[in-house]
């Protein structure tokens, strides 16, 4: 048994009652290799012989006061040079072996290249993702570049058939030039889809939002500005709403969410699309309904991953209920589906509830003048 600790290449240190130190059950050759002016048989002051285990005494004071502890507390790895110059790397280990005290130091050469090769590929790693980084920059410079490009053209394509449209013509230019500003407007939003899932998807969607949105202000604009296509497609907008839901939420993309909703109920509503709001404790529900025929049980499971497609498997881009799905849980939200009994389709949006900006208004004029918060 004498020889088992050295086979290890580890030494065993029994405190003695002068706080000095000595070796139980045999010295490997390390041992003297690194200290070979030390009498390890004689009792002797351990951080005098190792100075690194200076620091790491008084965590092992705290492991033999502990009775109750049978676990060994273990010291980070150091290094000591032998007398030919080689290095040795250690560790040391506190235990308490019954009413002895005991300090192990232990050879780890192989623990040590083990922690070398982790750290190397953590240098790896963060070279490989400082040349992500860069490559994401780049990608988002073409991107809006090529955006750009494209926007910049298409308004003047608007602008010039916009203007043409107005002049009195006979048919069939009259129907030609509003064919173009339909495709043309298409395109326009396409674009805007496609820059918007960029954002969304290089984190340019903040997932701390605090503002509070006037939903039914937003509503009635989305709404407002879609009536001319629903009227064109001989479907009525119904809208049941209390006026009275503010949401957690930002204006600007919570307006493309919900005209991305409203544009899919009525590019398969038969006559109708219905949108309700209702508040449900700190959530408010928003509900996008339209009397078509349904989506398909297959499309379902998919409807809300990047490049699904719409309800007949070829309309759309796949990518406006993607941006819905990815927008709302950022805000801590959510989104779904489901057929309505008697027929057609409902989409669901759940938002965090915020007070509306009239209540937040009056908290802050309160707090300013220092009275207290209006009840009621």
């Amino acid at each position: 048994m004498t020889a088992l600790l050295p086979a290890l290449e580890a030494v065993a240190f029994e405190r003695l009652p002068d706080r000095r130190f000595i070796a139980r059950g045999g010295v490997p050759t390390w041992c003297t290799a690194v200290r070979p002016n030390v009498d390890f048989a004689s009792p002797i002051v351990l951080e005098d012989v190792f100075p690194f285990l200076t620091v790491f005494l008084p965590e092992a004071e705290r492991a033999w006061g502990d009775a109750s502890s049978r676990a060994p507390v273990e010291s980070d790895l150091w290094t000591e040079g032998d007398h030919r110059g080689r290095d040795v790397h250690l560790r040391g280990a506190a235990v308490r072996v019954g009413v002895s005290e005991v300090l192990v130091v232990l050879r780890s050469d192989q623990l040590f290249l083990q922690h070398q090769s982790l750290l190397q590929r953590a240098r790896e790693l963060r070279m490989v993702h400082g040349s992500l980084m860069k490559q994401i920059e780049q990608k988002d410079i073409v991107v809006h570049a090529v955006v750009h490009d494209l926007v910049a053209p298409l308004h003047t394509i608007l602008g010039i058939l916009s203007l043409l449209g107005e002049r009195p013509r006979e048919e069939p230019e009259a129907g030609l030039i509003q064919l173009g500003i339909d495709a043309a407007k298409r395109q326009r939003d396409l674009i805007g889809e496609i820059l918007d899932i960029f954002v969304v998807e290089s984190g340019g969607v903040r997932d701390d939002v605090h503002e509070s949105v006037d939903l039914s202000d937003v509503l009635r604009r989305v709404v407002a500005e879609r009536e001319p296509v629903a009227r064109s497609r001989g479907v009525r907008i119904e809208v049941t709403d209390d006026g009275t839901a503010s949401v957690v939420a930002e204006e600007m993309r919570l307006f493309r969410v919900l005209t991305n909703l409203l544009d899919n109920a009525l590019r398969y509503a038969a006559s109708v699309v219905r949108i309700r709001t209702r508040r449900e404790d700190a959530v408010v529900m928003v509900h996008v309904e339209d009397d078509g025929a349904g989506v398909p049980l297959e499309l379902i499971s998919s409807l809300f991953e990047k490049l699904a497609h719409g309800r007949d498997g070829a309309s759309g881009t796949g990518l406006g209920l993607f941006f819905c799905r990815i927008t709302v849980e950022s805000w801590g939200g959510g989104i779904g589906y489901e057929k309505r009994p008697e027929g057609g389709s409902r989409f669901w949006i759940r938002l965090k509830g915020a007070p509306r900006r009239t209540e937040e208004r009056t908290r802050k004029e309160d707090r300013a003048h220092g009275e207290a918060p209006h009840a009621g």
